[in-house]
């Protein structure tokens, strides 16, 4: 069995880390996000939600959006400054 080079364990952790740390910083972003939105009542969306029958489930599908949309931006903005496309060198 062959083992993992050096360079591919490292990259792969790199990789990793970088996920995690975007899926966290985009967590922390989401849940103040969504926690402002309800609590200013933007749009009267806390005013429906209140309203509703299962108002919790409601609760957790706005939340659950905006934790997909903002972690996606977070993860695309990352990946978006990692670097420019260069030339190899000669």
């Amino acid at each position: 069995m062959k083992t993992k080079s050096p360079d591919l364990v490292r990259s792969q952790r790199a990789f990793f880390s970088f996920l995690v740390y975007r899926a966290i910083l985009g967590t922390a972003i989401s849940l103040a996000i969504a926690a402002l939105l309800l609590w200013l009542d933007v749009g009267g969306i806390a005013s429906l939600i209140a309203r509703a029958g299962q108002s919790w489930m409601w609760i957790g599908l706005f939340c659950f959006d905006i934790w997909v949309t903002v972690t996606g931006m977070t993860i695309a903005i990352g990946i978006w400054g990692l670097g420019e496309w260069r030339d190899p060198p000669d």
